[in-house]
């Protein structure tokens, strides 16, 4: 009976060492073991073949798989770079937007100087608009989220390693309104100037001027004693209006300003409460004055010049 089982387990190790053996192969050149049904064919050329064939054929899963394979066993084959963004092409294509910008990015960071590195600016460009546009992130399965930042960090891509491409100026414009959407003024303010100040002659330069201009306003909304954001505001609208008198944009930047005279109006006349108070006629008058004289097409404009005539008749801060 003894003899009986240990013929079993002989035969039982016996088949396991075979198949063993069968599956696992020692390569000099990488001195490992190695699996040849998870490793790479003889040559890159041999290896980008086979992947084109689950390419060709629609399996992009498995496809995506084989051209990593290549850029992993060959990353300083002359296909590898084409390998990396076909892999990116294929992941776009089973729908997972983030795994196709992981993909493109190291085209762009590994393989600067190669073939498909304007393509892969682009198809990252892409994958941000989408992004950009509402598509949610894929993290696991059916779990998605929102993705603006995801786009945020797919723009700053594009221009930090294509920054005189044709996406740059693009890219950094979509920046500044991704942070107008989260309500981060004083970093799109910093965006939109970067577009006036590296890409002059593009054609969005005109747009990223009103931009600042209206980032400005947004940090200057509120009426207060110190009224440098609301002055700063007020000058770039003026030159935005006196630079571009034929814009589609002059509308809306002429309402920004008036509402910005009147902040300003506001907050002088909040001084001039104050002065008032303290019973420093003589000093609210100043303030109210200048309500008078610099914004008097506000609706600050009758309280002052009522104020001011009050004080004259009281004898107190005549001209």
């Amino acid at each position: 009976m003894k003899k009986i089982k240990w013929i079993v387990v002989f035969c039982f190790v016996g088949l396991f060492i075979s198949e063993a053996q069968a599956v696992w192969v020692w390569t000099p050149q990488t001195r490992r073991w190695v699996n040849p049904k998870y490793a790479a064919k003889d040559t890159p050329r041999a290896q980008m073949e086979w992947a084109l064939t689950f390419f060709e054929g629609r399996d992009y899963a498995r496809a995506s798989k084989e051209f990593v394979r290549l850029v992993r066993s060959y990353p300083r084959s002359e296909l590898a770079p084409e390998a990396q963004h076909l892999a990116g092409v294929s992941f776009e294509l089973m729908g997972r937007a983030g795994a196709a910008f992981t993909a493109y990015k190291q085209v762009l960071e590994i393989y600067p100087f190669s073939a498909r590195f304007k393509d892969s600016v682009e198809r990252e460009f892409s994958i941000a608009e989408q992004f950009f546009s509402g598509k949610r992130l894929e993290l696991l399965g059916p779990i998605k989220m929102p993705a603006l930042d995801k786009a945020i960090e797919i723009y700053q891509h594009v221009v930090d390693h294509a920054p005189y491409g044709e996406y740059a100026d693009k890219a950094q414009m979509r920046l500044g309104e991704c942070y107008l959407r989260q309500y981060r003024y004083e970093e799109a303010n910093r965006a939109f100037q970067r577009v006036v100040d590296e890409y002059p002659s593009s054609p969005l330069l005109e747009q990223a001027k009103f931009k600042v201009a209206f980032c400005a306003r947004q940090l200057s909304l509120k009426p207060s004693y110190d009224q440098s954001a609301t002055d700063e505001a007020i000058g770039w609208h003026e030159k935005f209006i006196a630079s571009h008198p034929t814009s589609d944009l002059m509308p809306q930047a002429q309402e920004s300003l008036k509402q910005l005279r009147t902040i300003k109006a506001e907050g002088l006349a909040k001084i001039a409460q104050f002065y008032e108070k303290q019973g420093n006629p003589a000093s609210a008058a100043v303030y109210y004055r200048d309500i008078i004289n610099q914004y008097s097409d506000t609706t600050l404009a009758p309280q002052a010049v009522a104020k001011m005539k009050e004080f004259e008749q009281r004898g107190i801060a005549k001209e």
